[in-house]
C-alpha cells in the first residue's frame, strides 16, 4: 500500500526547500545533499541533524535522521 504525502515548499537558512509530509513515516528524514550544501550542524550523533525550516509564517525546529535521498529535501512524518 503506497504512503499517503503532501508536498510543499520552506525556507532552510534563507534557502527554498522541497518537504513532504508523509502519512504514517517512521522518522524525520533530511536529505545528505541539504546538510552538505548549506553546511547544516549534525547533532551529538552524526547522522542526525537538528533543522529550522519555516512554512509560511510558521517558525519550527525538528531533530533528523541524515540520509541520501534525492525525493526531497524534507521528509516529516505525518501521524
Amino acid at each position: 500500500m503506497e504512503k499517503e504525502s503532501r508536498e510543499t515548499r520552506c525556507l532552510i537558512e534563507g534557502q527554498p526547500c522541497l518537504v513532504a509530509f508523509v502519512y504514517e513515516s517512521d522518522n524525520n528524514v533530511v536529505s545528505q545533499r541539504l546538510v552538505e550544501k548549506v553546511q547544516l550542524p549534525t547533532s551529538f550523533h552524526p547522522n542526525q541533524a537538528r533543522i529550522k525550516f519555516k512554512i509560511g509564517q510558521c517558525a519550527k525546529e525538528v531533530l533528523c535522521d541524515i540520509a541520501p535521498t534525492n525525493f526531497c529535501h524534507l521528509l516529516f512524518r505525518w501521524a
